[in-house]
């Protein structure tokens, strides 16, 4: 799998504004569903921090990908996110999170879920690929830096 099938330009936004987790998610949720319009920013919101509830979804290094399985989701869906100011996502390395991959999964889908997290945890585990990312300074330079292996 490849990042480019679940990532695109308008899901793509760099130093959103946050204070915390929480508030984190819930602009991610707001910026996704008006990217997609069969979603719903409360029930995106209300699904990933069930999810997150779980068990944190930091990778470390400063890497979050909140993910959940949700309704109304036909293909599966990432956002991709920097933020203005690190936030904890109780990350095993206890480094604060700055960028955040948001993954949205139709509730049957499986195989395909578990080869888009194999994927981003590789890419997220290069030190340079992380580095690149916190550079850009538009969510189209962002876009454009994540099709970067």
């Amino acid at each position: 799998m490849k990042i480019d099938s679940i990532l695109a330009p308008e899901r793509t936004f760099c130093n959103i504004v946050t204070r915390s987790k929480k508030n984190a998610i819930e602009k991610a949720a707001t910026l996704i569903a008006e990217s997609m319009l069969s979603l719903d920013a409360h029930h995106v919101f209300k699904k990933l921090i069930e999810r997150e509830k779980l068990g944190p979804t930091a990778l470390g290094h400063g890497i979050a990908v909140p993910h959940c399985r949700i309704e109304g989701c036909d293909n599966i869906v990432g956002a991709l996110f920097t933020l203005d100011s690190a936030v904890d996502f109780a990350a095993y390395d206890d480094t604060p999170v700055n960028i955040m991959f948001v993954l949205l999964v139709p509730i049957h889908e499986v195989d395909n879920h578990l080869k888009a997290m194999a994927m981003l945890a590789e890419k997220f585990e290069s030190s340079k690929y992380r580095e690149n990312l916190r550079g850009a300074s538009s969510g189209q330079e962002l876009f454009e830096r994540a099709l970067v292996s």
